[in-house]
């Protein structure tokens, strides 16, 4: 015999209705853009092109360069990394 099919909420395991409200997806979009600055500024300042970054931080150079340019939104993983490769805590990330 079979499960019976549970009922499942609209909002469980489904897309996010983050993406679907303009006021925060603006803000987000900010927040990208900063988040991409800061890692961009960190990158330069220790002296590492792109592709270098990319391999000491783990991810392939093409995520860090739309991570940098705002258009991609990090994982709190890729954060961590991140943050590991430029010794600085992940809230560090976000300030300048």
């Amino acid at each position: 015999m079979g499960k019976a099919p549970r009922s499942v909420s609209p909002h469980a395991h489904g897309r996010s209705e983050v993406w679907e409200r303009p006021k925060l997806q603006g803000r987000i979009r900010v927040i990208q853009k900063r988040f991409g600055a800061r890692v961009r500024a960190l990158r330069m300042e220790a002296g590492f092109s792109q592709e270098a970054a990319a391999e000491r931080i783990g991810i392939h150079s093409k995520h860090l360069q739309r991570l940098e340019s705002g258009k991609a939104n990090p994982t709190l993983a890729t954060m961590a990394a991140i943050g590991e490769a430029f010794s600085v805590s992940i809230g560090a990330l976000f300030s300048s």
